[in-house]
């Protein structure tokens, strides 16, 4: 766990920041400064660009994950590998493309009656989700070589800062709702053009390649195994933005706009699998080359009573601090009481998913990858069924619910998978011991007397919250990781006293 250590402290502190970020455009400008239709049509453009560019990159981005450790060679050309995974992405992109334009009046039927926005800027979605292809390709090619945190910054803070930034010229009446999404796509340029820079100036890798044919590479196997990795990447990201998808074209807008809302909200809760991802995915991929399952199997373990932790933390700081949040928010569209338990459905939904760990990861790094696409077909299958039923009825909450039962049956399936198949498994009885200190530590907080200034009781009660969550999580040894870290830090503050 050593360089994953290193690096996933500062990723985690990068995610924070961007947590933060996120948090006044979502809670403090969104709803301000556009209205429910226009924040779940900002949604909903990310939503299928991330889909679009994910079906346009061929698996790229799992190709260079799994194939570059076979690839990687001194003289820095690693038999073109790079060079064919980006030509292999650029005709896959150029093949999606002509199919999104041929397929224009489909697609828009599906929100001719529920998203007249979409219609409006429909082909601004083609250079929106080629950034994203090329970003990924170049997160990807970074992670490969453990250089991870610049990518995490310019996506969590600095695209996030030019977002607040738009949001409030739009505050100031310099541009409209037009301009916004226009100069968010040319922000996605930007943050792609960053990276690539700093890829460049890494040094691990030469614009020059010997092999024009690529002789070397394994094209069957590669594109075989991009292909099933695709299905199973689009239709793992389809259920993460099916809700979205279908609830803007059965609801509205307006309707998604309050369910993306909350959604955003809980996404906080995923930001330690984030930043651990960064750098696991890598060290699996790199364990199941030296067929190593016994550091498979501790980074497995580790990384799930880890984000057990800080997500349950910062599940129940949402919750306690409800009150805080509509006050802060001040809009009715977005902050009616009887929409909360939106979060607490999706909320909960990303528990699972995090405390699952690497479950997906695991499976898709092994030779045992093709399953993953079962899974994710069967799971968004699913999903989409109950979405068909309980959407009409139920709208944002059937969403949530669907959203919630389908990620807990994909996890409990390749949980259930590795340990029948690997003999591994990540649950202990310290997972149980969490769920005892985040129903102590909810109750401090909610039960903690309220101050009437709304940032002090933020302050206050998340800090008290906080404290006697970590306090009990220390001295219960939940994490040995999360101990040592708590230690080397009480350390150099002792160090500070002194001096």
């Amino acid at each position: 766990m050593g360089i994953v250590k290193k690096q996933v402290y500062k990723n985690t502190m990068v995610s924070y920041i961007g947590m933060a970020i996120a948090y006044i455009n979502t809670v403090l400008l969104f709803p301000f400064f556009t209205s429910a239709a226009q924040y779940g049509f900002y949604n909903l453009i990310i939503s299928i660009s991330v889909l679009y560019s994910l079906i346009a990159s061929v698996g790229g981005p799992s190709i260079i994950a799994k194939y570059f450790p076979f690839y990687r060679t001194d003289d820095k050309k690693h038999n073109g590998f790079m060079h064919w995974a980006a030509i292999l992405s650029l005709i896959g992109f150029s093949i999606a493309t002509i199919l999104y334009i041929i397929l224009k009046p489909v697609i828009l039927g599906a929100y001719a009656n529920s998203s007249l926005l979409f219609a409006r800027y429909y082909y601004y979605l083609i250079p929106l989700s080629f950034f994203v292809v090329v970003f990924n390709y170049l997160e990807m090619t970074g992670r490969v070589i453990y250089i991870t945190i610049y990518s995490n910054f310019l996506q969590n803070i600095l695209l996030r800062l030019l977002t607040t930034g738009f949001l409030l010229m739009i505050a100031a009446k310099w541009i409209n709702f037009e301009d916004f999404i226009f100069l968010y796509i040319g922000s996605n340029g930007l943050i792609s053009l960053l990276l690539l820079i700093s890829i460049i100036f890494t040094g691990k890798f030469t614009h020059k390649i010997s092999d024009y044919t690529f002789s070397a590479i394994k094209t069957k196997e590669i594109i075989n195994f991009g292909l099933f990795t695709l299905v199973a990447s689009a239709v793992y990201v389809l259920l993460q933005k099916v809700d979205t998808l279908m609830l803007s074209s059965m609801a509205g807008d307006d309707v998604q706009g309050v369910y993306s809302w909350y959604f955003n909200i809980a996404l906080i809760i995923s930001v330690p699998a984030q930043a651990l991802s960064r750098t696991t995915y890598a060290i699996v991929a790199d364990a199941w080359k030296s067929k190593n399952m016994k550091n498979i199997d501790e980074v497995y373990a580790k990384t799930s009573i880890i984000q057990m932790v800080i997500g349950c933390l910062l599940f129940i700081g949402i919750v306690i601090n409800r009150e805080n949040l509509y006050t802060l928010a001040r809009n009715k569209d977005f902050t009616d009481p009887k929409y909360f338990n939106l979060f607490l459905v999706i909320g909960l939904g990303f528990l699972v998913d995090i405390t699952g760990g690497l479950n997906t990861y695991i499976i898709t790094t092994s030779h045992k990858y093709r399953l993953i696409t079962g899974f994710v077909m069967v799971a968004s299958i699913f999903c989409i069924v109950l979405n068909y039923f309980l959407i009409p009825r139920y709208q944002g909450m059937g969403a949530a619910v669907s959203y919630f039962l389908t990620i807990t049956g994909l996890n409990f399936g390749t949980w259930f998978y590795i340990k029948y198949r690997f003999k591994m498994q990540p649950f202990k009885l310290k997972h149980l011991l969490v769920i005892g200190i985040t129903v102590i530590s909810f109750a401090v907080g909610k039960y903690f007397w309220r101050i009437p200034n709304v940032y002090a009781d933020i302050i206050l009660r998340s800090g008290v919250t906080a404290l006697v969550y970590i306090i009990i999580t220390y001295y219960c040894h939940i994490s040995s990781d999360l101990n040592e870290k708590i230690d080397n830090t009480l350390s150099k503050i002792n160090l500070l006293i002194k001096q």
